[in-house]
C-alpha cells in the first residue's frame, strides 16, 4: 500500500479516536466545519452506506452554529450512547460484547493488554478507562499505521495491525457501531458510526483479514 493511502487511513483513525473517546467540544466541530471535512474525507469504499454517512455529517455541520444548546444536545447524545447513566446504549468497550457477564476489564481486555505488552505499545492513560475502548484502539491503530509508513519494508507493523484488528477490534466493533447508529439522536454520531464501520470494512477487505469469530452478548 502506498504512503498516501496509509496517510489517509491514519488521518481517519485519528478523527475516529477524537470523536469516540471524549465528549464533543465546540472547537472540534468548528474545525471539522472550517476544514470542510466532508469534502475532504478520503474515498474508501464507494458504497451508498458511506455516502449516507457523509450526508449525515454534512447535514449536521451545515446547521451547526456553535450555540450552547447545540453542544449540550451533542454531549447528551454522546453520554447516552457511550457512558450512560446506567448501561450505555452503545457500550464502547470490547468486554461488554465479548463477556457473557458483560463485565468490563474481562478476559478480552486482559488479552488486549497482553498484546500491547508483547508489542511494546504503551497507552498513556489519564483516567481508569478500560484499554479495550474503541476510541483508544483507534489511537493505537493510528500509531501502528504511522510506524508502517516510517518503515515500509518492515513487515512487523503490518502484522501487528492485522492482529489488533482481527483479534481485538473487528470481532465486536461492528455491533458497537450498529448500536451507536440505531440509538444516536444526532446526525453527528449517526455519521461517525457509519464512517467508522465503513473504515473497518475497508481495512478488513484491503488487508485480507479474517476476524476472530466469537459470540456477541449485546
Amino acid at each position: 500500500m502506498n504512503i498516501e493511502k496509509l496517510q489517509d487511513l491514519q488521518a481517519i483513525a485519528n478523527v475516529l479516536h477524537s470523536v469516540l473517546t471524549i465528549y464533543p467540544e465546540s472547537d472540534v466541530i468548528n474545525t471539522f466545519k472550517h476544514q470542510e471535512i466532508v469534502e475532504n474525507w478520503p474515498q474508501l469504499l464507494a458504497t451508498d452506506t458511506s455516502h449516507k454517512g457523509l450526508t449525515h455529517l454534512k447535514t449536521y455541520l451545515a446547521q451547526w452554529e456553535g450555540e450552547e444548546e447545540e453542544l449540550i444536545k451533542l454531549k447528551l447524545d454522546y453520554g447516552m450512547l457511550f457512558y450512560g447513566p446506567g448501561t450505555p446504549l452503545a457500550a464502547p468497550w470490547g468486554s461488554a460484547y465479548t463477556s457473557s457477564s458483560q463485565l468490563l476489564n474481562d478476559f478480552s481486555t486482559v488479552t488486549l493488554k497482553q498484546f500491547y505488552a508483547a508489542n511494546d505499545i504503551n497507552i498513556g492513560m489519564r483516567t481508569n478507562e478500560p484499554l479495550d475502548h474503541i476510541g483508544l484502539i483507534f489511537a493505537v491503530l493510528s500509531f501502528l499505521l504511522n510506524k508502517a509508513m516510517e518503515e515500509p519494508q518492515n513487515p512487523y507493523f503490518q502484522k501487528a495491525i492485522n492482529e489488533l484488528l482481527e483479534q481485538h477490534l473487528l470481532p465486536w466493533a461492528y455491533r458497537c457501531l450498529d448500536l451507536a447508529y440505531s440509538h444516536a439522536e444526532t446526525d453527528y454520531y449517526k455519521a461517525f458510526s457509519i464512517l467508522a464501520k465503513e473504515y473497518l470494512l475497508y481495512l478488513e477487505k484491503t488487508f485480507e483479514l479474517n476476524p476472530k469469530r466469537i459470540a456477541i452478548y449485546r
